[in-house]
């Protein structure tokens, strides 16, 4: 069950998913080398577990908070968003 509802990029090709990969391993988290999956970030005692799926030919990635700490889930989407549009994508 999601802690928060699904949220929308667009923009994301190719070239930006891997991006992605590579700031999430940068900071210590792993998103798998799939169009969908689950990936889990750990910082500062709390963690937060998402899952996505992403289509390549219309470039949308949609993400879902399924496990959060009480923090709200405009904090964590604020988060989110900041990294994909450093990764080139754009919030829906």
């Amino acid at each position: 069950m999601a802690s928060c509802p699904t949220w929308k990029y667009k923009n994301v090709t190719e070239k930006v998913f891997q991006s992605l990969r590579s700031l999430g391993k940068e900071q210590g988290y792993v998103i798998p080398n799939k169009t969908s999956g689950k990936f889990s970030i750990k910082a500062v005692g709390m963690a937060v577990r998402f899952e996505y799926s992403w289509n390549k030919t219309t470039g949308t990635l949609q993400l879902v908070c399924v496990k959060k700490p009480p923090v709200g889930c405009s904090f964590i989407k604020n988060i989110a968003d900041g990294i994909v549009q450093k990764s080139g994508g754009q919030v829906s």
